[in-house]
């Protein structure tokens, strides 16, 4: 069946008529302007939701100005992206010693998991105006993905008029059901990858069905972009590549055909350019795997499967149940045509299953937090959807030739009705969901101006913090009970970090995925303890050494005036606390030293050694740190931080050493 046979607005092939002959309206080509129409409904879904987009960010006035989205993880990204400039002229690696937070931690893609898109892309665009630079990926990586929905069904071989549903039915699928949110939240890498890896499986299907070296390179480059955008993309991507090479393989073998040699080493090599081409950003987690803490937190169903299956059909968003009823006869169109991109989303689809429903009662799988790919899922349906919704039209057209009743262009009435009901389907909660979210101007849902409360704590930070100072920060994020988020679902640690230089003992993210993350100050809880007192409060400053505190909890709060002669109160706005810590100054735990602490080097200064002859610095060690010049550099436990610090023993008169988190590879 050819692609025009699939479209009810295609020029249709009519029966030789002698001259002079009457015929009738259903043998009548339709107007030239009607094969435009799928065209122009993508256009309308791919620009309607980037102009969404667009609004939600504030517009020009928005993109352009000195700040970046501030609530959830937009700032978590964002000073990533900042600090992982230096790590990639230093290493070419995303990977660094990063001293802004939690004592020093070892960011790389242990923690954040998935910031290498926006690293990359600041990294490359950012020189002069990092924010605007990430402003203009959160743009684009957003308003991105319908049209690599469209790209993604055309891989796959579909009508014109099947992209266009496709397309609308995956906007409005985003629109109003939970998607829309990983936008709004700063998760974009996912958000883009999952079209994306609807890209890789169509075109790695199609070197399966085909062969041929520049489907294997289009295959090959897709898959590697997917992965670099998010790396769990091979927990869909795989499945889907392995689907497609052994059907097509035991397909071939059944009709006594064998798939060439340079198709088998094709597949096989896929996966070594994808392995190959990302190492940059992957390869630091073999040498840093030991840092890891809980990340089992997110996007997991301990509901189990069943509760989750039943919620299909009575609280979740009815695009679900329109994508599966559509999409599963679309995934067997679509084998039938192409069997290999027809295995390949199906397998994708499938995988998008597993880990979104049946992986929800396998709580060893949590660390994955596998229920991110119901994006994935539905992505996928969505393209199978305009599949079946193309072909149920082709089938309902009449046929070339017909008169009278048969003449009728059901196909057309189909197609009104389905456009109808979509319209109070989807369409009405689509735009509701629009206008709550982008056009409830100033507090749109991607807005980069933050509320008055950060300008009083930045002014705060900018009247008495000099760079390199600590501060006890009280970050939001989580709910204290009776308590209202003081920051109304900001974090704002990571921009005060980026306009005061200070670094602080609390955020960029109160779970963060590192075993560091036991250094944290937010939501009531020092340390992970709620009921603090000033002993438990004092033996911590010896080692994290403040100079302020910024607390808005009522515990904190009450310390803090319970104890002026520990914390002066310079500023109270009611809600938020800002007071100076005193005695417990200096760089150093153990002997002393000045430490000028930038992304990637710690440059010690000054060093007096206690009477050991070592230095213990106020920074967590990290594996693999290196000296220079050469000093003894390890570790030292210390009052039940599980991550140790650093401790230098310098050479005679040796004053000066400069630390770095390298490779050990580099080291050898």
């Amino acid at each position: 069946m050819s692609d025009d046979d699939s479209i009810p607005f295609a020029d249709e092939p009519r029966e030789e008529i002698p001259r002079g002959a009457a015929t009738m309206d259903a043998e009548k080509p339709p107007a030239r302007w009607c094969r435009f129409i799928p065209f122009v409904l993508i256009l309308a879904a791919g620009l309607g939701h980037g102009w969404a987009i667009w609004r939600g960010m504030g517009g020009a006035a928005g993109i352009g100005d000195e700040w970046v989205p501030w609530r959830d993880d937009h700032p978590l990204y964002f000073h990533s992206a900042l600090v992982t400039r230096a790590f990639l002229s230093q290493s070419w690696t995303t990977a660094g010693y990063d001293p802004s937070f939690m004592a020093g931690y070892p960011k790389s893609v242990v923690f954040p998991a998935s910031s290498t898109l926006p690293e990359v892309f600041v990294w490359a665009f950012g020189s002069d105006r990092p924010e605007r630079a990430f402003k203009i990926y959160i743009l684009l990586a957003a308003a991105a993905a319908p049209w690599l929905v469209a790209i993604a069904a055309w891989v796959f071989g579909m009508s014109r008029v099947g992209v266009a549903a496709a397309v609308l039915l995956f906007v409005g699928y985003v629109w109003t059901d939970w998607p829309i949110n990983y936008v709004g939240y700063g998760m974009l890498p996912y958000f883009v990858a999952a079209p994306m890896c609807l890209i890789a499986a169509g075109l790695f299907g199609r070197f399966v069905d085909e062969g041929g070296f520049g489907r294997w390179l289009a295959a090959a480059l897709t898959c590697s972009a997917a992965f670099l955008m998010h790396l769990t993309a091979g927990m869909v991507v795989a499945p889907a590549g392995v689907a497609a090479y052994l059907g097509v393989w035991w397909s071939r073998r059944r009709r006594g055909e064998s798939l060439p040699a340079t198709r088998h080493l094709g597949v096989w090599a896929v996966p070594v350019v994808v392995l190959a081409l990302n190492a940059f950003w992957w390869s630091p987690a073999l040498w840093l795997s030991s840092t890891k803490g809980e990340s089992a937190f997110a996007f997991v169903h301990p509901e189990g499967s069943l509760a989750r299956i039943t919620q299909l059909f009575t609280s979740e968003a009815p695009a679900e149940l329109i994508l599966i009823g559509l999409g599963l006869p679309g995934l067997v169109l679509l084998a039938k045509k192409g069997l290999g991109r027809g295995l390949a989303l199906a397998g994708l689809a499938a995988a998008g299953w597993f880990w979104a429903y049946t992986a929800a009662d396998v709580r060893a799988l949590d660390f994955l937090q596998p229920g991110r790919h119901t994006f994935a899922l539905y992505s996928a349906l969505a393209v199978a959807s305009g599949a079946a919704i193309a072909a149920g039209l082709a089938r309902l057209r009449p046929k070339p030739g017909a008169k009278g009743s048969e003449a009728v262009r059901l196909d057309r009435w189909a197609l009104v009705a389905a456009i109808l009901i979509g319209m109070r389907i989807l369409g009405t909660p689509t735009w509701a969901s629009i206008r709550a979210r982008a056009l409830s101007a100033p507090a749109t849902f991607l807005s980069s101006r933050p509320p008055p409360r950060f300008f009083w704590i930045l002014q705060h930070f900018r009247d008495f913090v000099k760079p390199g100072d600590r501060v006890f920060y009280e970050e939001g994020g989580e709910e204290v009970p009776g308590v209202p988020d003081p920051f109304a679902g900001g974090r704002f640690s990571g921009l005060l970090a980026w306009k005061s230089g200070a670094e602080l003992i609390g955020g960029p993210y109160l779970k963060s995925a590192v075993k560091t993350n036991f250094t944290q100050f937010g939501a009531g809880k020092l340390f992970g303890k709620t009921d603090w007192d000033r002993a438990f409060f004092e033996k911590y400053a010896r080692l994290y050494r403040p100079s302020f505190i910024v607390c808005w909890s009522p515990h904190a709060r009450r310390f803090c005036r319970d104890n002026p002669e520990l914390i002066s109160v310079l500023d109270d706005d009611g809600t938020v606390l800002f007071g100076r810590v005193a005695g417990f100054g200096g760089d150093a735990i153990r002997g002393a030293a000045e430490v000028e602490a930038t992304p990637g080097r710690l440059v010690v200064r000054e060093l007096t050694p206690d009477l050991d002859g070592s230095v213990v610095l106020r920074y967590h060690s990290v594996p693999s740190l290196r000296a220079q010049p050469a000093a003894s550099v390890d570790e030292e436990m210390v009052e039940g931080d599980p991550v140790p610090f650093i401790r230098i023993k310098p050479a005679a008169g040796v004053s000066e050493v400069t630390l770095e988190m390298a490779s050990p590879w580099r080291n050898r």
